[in-house]
């Protein structure tokens, strides 16, 4: 490890069955301003020619190193380089995103500047909006607030747009589980906001968030990994995530309530309405029994009038968010 003068940081990305974005990927990644960098790219057992692509890199840069293994998910893949990661800070991008030249310089500013264990951005380009947010701003957030801004989210949710303190995540042996289908960035980052003794936050977008992947897990409806999966990321989370604070707890019922929502929207995305007929009725009795309890918290207006929308009829309100999804999707 280098000095904190000049901290080396790692970069690890996990891929399966991303060649098509994986170049882009690595090009930004050897692209930062801040050069002091150990890149690991995880074969997660990609079908593709993911992991060829990444051994021509490693023969062309020193500081990648590459990982190949069976596939264990994205969870397993991020857990192997931070097996191996030696740096002092590390930081995740999902292998079909890219960064801006600055993301490393910018992230490593922040948590430095504060002595945080692990900064974020709030906000993020997406492959639909390129537009430079016009006021910069640095903030300082407890692990009370970070957790809420987690659940709510007020925050993108995922691993990913973040550094970390190595130190710190080995003093509180933080790593992704592997067995989460979904969701295991959200896991992550309450856990380890839970145990920070700050969070360094900006505003700056330096990340790019791709939306026009077709193949991601995000874009397609499935009702086992996304819909169910998130189902049993927050059960696990409700078991093991101690939250003290009653913003926190009304959080997460919010982001437990929005899952059941999720959920029905990929059975109706995907239209198994039959295959899945319980948890169908499930998701209905759970939305509309509890959206008056969503209404009458301190939450914002603005999830005040979705859970009125989802109470008078939780279907309807599914299939408008699949269309606006599509919008995004096709712009």
């Amino acid at each position: 490890m280098e000095t904190l003068n000049n901290p080396l940081v790692t970069i690890a990305t996990s891929m399966y069955n991303v060649e098509e974005y994986v170049v882009q990927n690595i090009e930004s990644l050897l692209a930062q301003t801040y050069k002091n960098l150990e890149i690991i790219l995880v074969d997660d057992g990609s079908p593709d020619k993911s992991g060829e692509i990444a051994d021509f890199y490693a023969s062309k840069d020193s500081r990648i190193k590459v990982v190949h293994q069976n596939n264990t998910g994205l969870g397993g893949g991020r857990n192997a380089a931070i097996d191996i990661a030696t740096g002092d800070y590390i930081t995740f991008v999902d292998a079909d995103d890219y960064l801006c030249p600055d993301f490393v310089e910018y992230m490593l500013s922040l948590i430095i500047t504060q002595n945080a264990d692990m900064s974020i951005s709030k906000n993020c380009f997406t492959t639909s909006d390129m537009e430079q947010v016009k006021t910069l701003i640095t903030e300082t957030y407890t692990p009370e607030k970070a957790m809420e801004e987690f659940f709510f989210p007020n925050i993108r949710l995922g691993a990913w747009n973040k550094i970390y303190s190595m130190e710190f995540l080995h003093k509180y042996s933080i790593r992704f589980v592997p067995e989460l289908k979904t969701g295991e960035g959200l896991e992550f980052i309450t856990r380890a906001a839970s145990k920070a003794n700050k969070i360094a936050v900006g505003n700056k977008k330096a990340y790019v968030y791709r939306l026009n992947n077709a193949n991601s897990a995000t874009t397609k409806a499935n009702v086992e990994r996304q819909g169910i999966g998130s189902l049993e990321t927050m059960a696990y989370i409700g078991r093991n995530l101690s939250m003290p604070y009653p913003n926190v707890q009304l959080a997460y019922r919010w982001h437990l309530w929005n899952c059941y929502r999720y959920c029905l929207r990929q059975i109706v995305d995907s239209s198994t309405k039959k295959e899945y007929a319980s948890l169908y009725k499930e998701c209905i009795s759970y939305l509309r029994h509890n959206a008056p309890s969503i209404m009458l918290s301190k939450v914002r207006f603005r999830l005040k009038v979705e859970a009125v929308a989802v109470l008078f009829s939780p279907v309807l309100y599914a299939r408008l968010q699949i269309a606006q999804k599509k919008h995004r999707l096709n712009k």
